[in-house]
């Protein structure tokens, strides 16, 4: 090659690397761009919806209020994750598309003043945000554009679903302000007059128990489990809804007669009063409950399901535990049903299968299996108790449809015994009788807990890995994108150490 043309392709080289390095990765001359006023959260004290919406959001000292602007004097508390929602949504809107500058077809994108929806976001001394919003996008979206201006944008964000509410989706619907961690008393009272306490240990362990003094019937059994699921209930108590006027009065509500109430009491001694108000007629199928918090005027609607969690007696807190013992602190287990019996023994730190002395051919005991019996059998709840005197005759505990001992560390032993077939079973189900050595009641179970333990050796059994087809690939997995599934096989791999 002549050595002008080297020199010359050497010249146009370092041109072009030059236009490279220097031009901007898009064409900016001439194109039209939606510019709006830099957001801080922390400075935003106002939102203020017109035109196809009407609310007005104010912060006012930590929270923030919601008013109708045609009338200011009636306030509702509003949720702030709400107005965060906001702010972040107007972040995103960057760069949208075009559309057009001709004021004439502002309406055919609903963006003129009888149909568009005019949001200000005041923070602050600095420059308020201010656009107006349209109709959905032809390729999703929304249509819209600066307050003032024609020039209309496709924005494809979440922006219009944010800011599309009416007055009363924007009030906050969580009942209290409270931490259940924090809650450290809690008192149930019925519309009969009766009360029940719970209280928490100031331990590290924050277990609950009942209120020295309460009257327990014989053989009762607590469950801090279920006080501290209640306290989670009501610390996240929100209304379906509202009631306003004549629909809130105490004589529509209940809330005026004798009716259930729960008080939390907290760890720096203030209190939340949550009173439910009468329950509906069963055949009103989805009606809703009244609730109001103490201090607070609003009504709220609560879902029956939601009110009947709320109305607890003190039979609702029975622990109904079949087995409690600590997997940890077990050295031997027995399992007998279905003719078969099955018997495991720790030697140190692992499991051994002692019997059946003769296993079948190809039987591989698997130690893991173990600790998830053990798991599965400390999780066992009796689906309901057994009213009345059962004699060891009638429940069939003396011929044993099923057997479970737990040998725990120290020589103690747990029993749990299955019997006959238990009457009453619900929704056309089957129930067998069951006795535990807790305590001296019986209880009906499932005979899905019969019909595992009949597995006998089997429960212990190691299952086979994961089959793989020709070439490597797992079957079942044929339908997945190649890549996906090539991602999956190496995972499964990887967690089996197959090949």
């Amino acid at each position: 090659m002549k050595r002008g043309t080297l020199i010359a392709l050497g010249a146009f080289a370092v041109l072009l690397v030059l236009v490279l390095a220097t031009r901007e990765r898009q064409v900016s001359v001439g194109v039209r761009k939606l510019e709006l006023s830099k957001l801080d959260k922390s400075q935003v004290t106002a939102l203020e919806l017109t035109g196809a919406r009407n609310a007005t959001l104010r912060k006012e000292g930590e929270g923030w209020t919601v008013v109708d602007p045609g009338k200011p004097d009636t306030k509702y508390a509003a949720d702030e994750r709400l107005v965060t929602a906001v702010i972040e949504a107007l972040g995103e809107v960057k760069n949208p598309d075009f559309v057009t500058d001709r004021a004439e077809r502002l309406a055919e994108y609903e963006l003129d003043d009888a149909k568009g929806l005019k949001l200000k976001v005041s923070q602050g001394g600095s420059p308020a945000v201010e656009l107006v919003l349209g109709k959905g996008a032809r390729n999703g979206g929304v249509y819209l554009r600066k307050a003032g201006g024609n020039d209309v944008f496709a924005h494809r964000g979440r922006l219009d679903w944010t800011v599309r509410k009416e007055l009363k989706d924007w009030r906050r619907r969580q009942l209290v302000t409270l931490e259940a961690e924090k809650i450290s008393q809690l008192i149930l009272r019925s519309k009969e007059g009766e009360s029940l306490t719970l209280k928490k240990s100031g331990t590290a362990s924050g277990e609950w128990s009942l209120a020295e003094g309460t009257q327990a019937p014989a053989g009762f059994r607590f469950s801090s489990q279920a006080a501290e699921q209640f306290a989670q209930q009501l610390a996240n108590l929100t209304a379906q809804d509202f009631l306003e006027g004549e629909a809130a009065a105490d004589t529509a509500t209940g809330l005026g007669e004798a009716h259930d109430s729960v008080e939390a009491q907290l760890e720096d001694g203030k209190k939340v009063v949550v009173h439910l108000g009468r329950q509906p007629e069963a055949k009103e199928g989805s009606a809703t409950v009244a609730a109001r918090v103490e201090g607070d005027a609003q009504v709220y609607q609560l879902p029956q399901y939601t009110a009947a969690q709320l109305r607890k007696r003190l039979v609702d807190f029975r622990d109904m535990g079949l087995l409690g013992f600590e997997p940890l602190k077990v050295t031997k287990l027995k399992v007998q049903a279905g003719g078969k019996t099955a018997v495991v023994v720790k030697e140190g730190a692992s499991w051994k299968l002692t019997e059946p002395a003769k296993l079948p051919d190809g039987f591989e005991f698997d130690p893991s299996q173990v600790d998830t019996q053990l798991a599965w059998l400390r999780s066992l709840r009796g689906n309901r108790l057994i009213e009345g005197q059962v004699t060891d005759t009638q429940a069939g505990i003396a011929s044993l449809a099923a057997l479970v001992e737990v040998t725990v560390d120290g020589g103690a032993v747990q029993t749990l015994r299955l019997g006959k077939e238990a009457p009453g079973a619900a929704n056309g189900g089957k129930e067998l009788y069951a006795r535990t050595t807790l305590d001296t009641l019986t209880y009906a179970v499932g005979e899905g807990v019969r019909n595992r333990l009949a597995q006998g050796p089997e429960l212990f059994k190691r299952h086979p890995q994961p089959s793989f087809a020709g070439g490597g690939q797992l079957q079942g997995l044929e339908s997945l994108p190649p890549d996906v599934r090539r991602q999956l096989e190496a995972q499964l791999r990887a967690n089996t150490g197959h090949p």
